[in-house]
């Protein structure tokens, strides 16, 4: 997949350059950063990585209403010597009366939390999306389309062809720190097979909103699939040795959720809330007569997911904004997506209702010059995140950032080590 991402970045951005009169003016972003981590046990600061990378952004209306973008971004890094060139969005949009439509390679973004939303149901979302705050979500392929009423709107959204959801180098450190059968956890995944056939490996989602009562209201509902693949440890009878070899095995297994989600205010303070219901299709029987059982590392039932929050800005200097959320995860962990069985006697292992609570402290010192402080701290793990920034805004478009993630608590959590990084980018 990103080999061909690749190849149509290159292949578009070459036929946009070629086609005469064309009045797009580009846009865009270079940055360059260097990445610092603590190392707990020499007791150093190690300088991780230098990277530098780009994004590069071409935008138009055109004749009949609608708008064509298309966005590339790659990064290189020089200690590493590794990078990477892909496709960033590519859509056409347009209007016809009360309808809006777009499609091609674009973000899909629902939801009214910050960051943490169970109703945005086609983001991916890993531990380095934690670590970095961009919570954005990837772009994938998919038509949108919204018909306004007098007052009520409807959104459909179709995603002709399922993506998973990749593991990034932070979540394989955690789960090789907590599991020391990880390395076959990650096989497994890679070995698991995405749904194929036209229709089959599709996902979708409807989204009805309206006003009540002061309060934007969304109800909505989603059919796709597990972003990770569902995992089962099987036992198979060894003929020859009488006894059951366990073996790992992968499906991506169709899920339905039904969501609420709300935003407003009350008084000087927003507040929003979301909640999901639902949860994959369960593992289906095996018709092998040697297989003894079929044990489950992921949620094998529907759960239940909901975030609350709210702001407010205090009258201190430029205004203190505060902000809380609590996030409730009836399937786990945020750390930990498979929880491995008790092989002596064959139970699962139990996958614990997580908790969490993430809040934001936001100060503006000028209108160039700005902090914050975000915190995640999950009660299952005992631990959380410390993430510190300071911005500082130059003119001409150039922008400083120094940041420092810090993880305290369990283990599991801390062994990601402190890191830092300073970044300029330049916006033209």
């Amino acid at each position: 997949m990103k080999r061909r991402m690749q190849v149509v970045a290159v292949v578009v951005l070459v036929f946009l350059a070629s086609v005469p009169g064309l009045a797009l003016e580009p846009t865009g972003e270079l940055n360059a950063g260097i990445g610092l981590e603590w190392n707990g046990d020499d007791q150093k600061l190690v300088h991780s990585s230098t990277r530098t990378g780009f994004r590069f952004v071409l935008e138009d209306g055109l004749d009949f209403g609608g708008r064509f973008h298309f966005s590339t971004k790659g990064w290189w890094d020089w200690k590493h010597k590794d990078g990477n060139l892909s496709l960033d969005q590519l859509w056409l949009s347009g209007y016809q009366g009360d309808l809006d439509y777009q499609v091609g390679h674009q973000v899909i973004s629902w939801g009214t939390a910050d960051g943490f939303n169970p109703t945005n149901y086609f983001s991916r979302m890993g531990t380095d999306t934690l670590l970095s705050g961009n919570m954005s979500g990837d772009p994938l392929w998919a038509g949108q389309a919204i018909y306004y009423g007098p007052s009520w709107s409807i959104t459909g959204v179709v995603v002709p062809f399922f993506t998973p959801q990749t593991i990034d180098d932070s979540m394989k450190k955690m789960m090789m720190d907590q599991n020391p059968q990880a390395a076959q956890v990650f096989q497994a995944m890679e070995d698991t097979k995405k749904p194929r056939g036209l229709g089959k490996n599709s996902e979708w989602a409807l989204r009805v909103e309206t006003q009540m009562a002061g309060f934007d209201v969304q109800a909505s509902f989603f059919s796709g699939f597990e972003p990770l693949p569902g995992l089962e440890m099987v036992l198979t009878l060894n003929p020859e040795l009488g006894v059951p070899v366990p073996t790992l095995q992968g499906t991506y297994r169709r899920q339905n959720f039904a969501g609420l989600a709300a935003t407003g205010t009350i008084g000087p303070v927003g507040v929003w809330g979301e909640v999901t219901y639902g949860g994959p299709s369960k593992f289906s029987a095996s018709e092998n007569p040697l297989e003894v059982a079929r044990i489950p590392l992921s949620i094998n039932e529907k759960y239940l997911q909901a975030v609350i929050g709210g702001d407010y800005t205090f009258s201190v200097g430029n205004g203190l904004l505060v902000q809380a959320q609590y996030i409730y995860r009836g399937q786990g962990s945020l750390m930990e997506p498979y929880v491995m069985p008790n092989l002596e006697t064959g139970e699962p292992g139990e996958i614990e209702k997580a908790h969490y609570l993430y809040g934001r402290l936001g100060y503006d010192f000028s209108p160039s010059s700005s902090a914050e402080v975000v915190v995640l701290h999950g009660f299952k793990e005992e631990g959380g995140i410390i993430r510190p920034a300071y911005t500082h805004r130059f003119p001409n478009s150039i922008q400083l950032q120094l940041s420092l993630i810090t993880p305290y608590g369990d283990e599991s959590i801390s062994s990601l080590g402190t890191r830092g990084q300073v970044a300029v980018t330049y916006r033209f």
